[in-house]
């Protein structure tokens, strides 16, 4: 229960869920992943994925001629005014005096799956578990070689898939998506991570984890994925020459 979480709770429970989900607009992310994996990793931001045109059109008109209040049940301090422009609309709202940034990204490369029942937190409907894979599967490949990221989207692939396996109907939105290149900045990621010294570590104190780098470190080495054998053909027959599945991924079931 860390103190963060607590104010990101307290914006999530004011949001207006009817108007999100009717607006195809859910709540994704590494904080979704974190929160309903027992906090197991600080996460600052609310981030919320829409990805019909229609729905973001209705939302940045919304939040355009009604302000970002209007997105929730009940107002909240803004130090500053939302910025909106095609790619997103960007705030942040004050909870016990800090900041809780909040933004909702039009996610055009991907269609999103039909919310379930049982994955809302505080009411809110996320996205499922293939659209989880989806975004941080293409989150790692733009960003796997940043430091300041802390590979944060291979630890929470590992956190999100406990058996190891990276789920098909995920992979195969990424992979028609990105192409390829998602399976091997996966691998390329996972290699800069465990083999670096003490870079493990590093990551998980920068986001104050507590369990066991063993543990985590068992969990990001049997990672595997599944890619489906239609979506792989594809990828060999309009990708580069390393769009077979790299080592450590499960060759396609035939």
């Amino acid at each position: 229960d860390r103190p963060h979480h607590r104010r990101v709770a307290e914006v999530l429970s004011a949001i207006d869920v009817d108007l999100m989900v009717r607006q195809r607009c859910l709540f994704g992310g590494g904080t979704a992943i974190v929160l309903s994996h027992g906090e197991y990793r600080e996460s600052v931001d609310i981030d919320f994925i829409c990805s019909s045109i229609e729905g973001y059109r209705s939302l940045r008109g919304t939040v355009n001629s009604q302000g970002f209040q209007a997105l929730l049940t009940r107002p909240f301090t803004m130090p500053r005014e939302a910025r909106i422009d095609q790619y997103g609309i960007r705030a942040a709202l004050l909870v016990d005096a800090t900041p809780v940034k909040f933004e909702i990204v039009f996610e055009g490369r991907i269609e999103l799956s039909p919310p379930l029942e049982s994955q809302r937190i505080c009411q809110v409907w996320t996205l499922a578990d293939e659209d989880r894979v989806a975004t941080k599967l293409m989150a790692n490949s733009d960003r796997w070689a940043d430091d300041s990221v802390l590979s944060r989207d291979l630890i929470d692939l590992a956190m999100l898939c406990a058996d190891g396996r990276i789920g098909s109907a995920g992979v195969a939105k990424a992979l028609r998506a990105y192409g390829p290149s998602v399976l091997a900045d996966f691998q390329k990621a996972r290699d800069r991570l465990l083999h670096r010294e003490d870079r493990l570590a590093k990551c998980m104190k920068g986001m104050g984890m507590t369990m066991r780098e063993s543990d985590l470190r068992a969990r990001i080495t049997a990672l595997t994925i599944e890619v489906p054998a239609d979506v792989a053909d594809e990828s060999a027959e309009s990708g580069p020459a390393g769009a077979s599945p790299a080592a450590g991924h499960k060759a396609p079931r035939r």
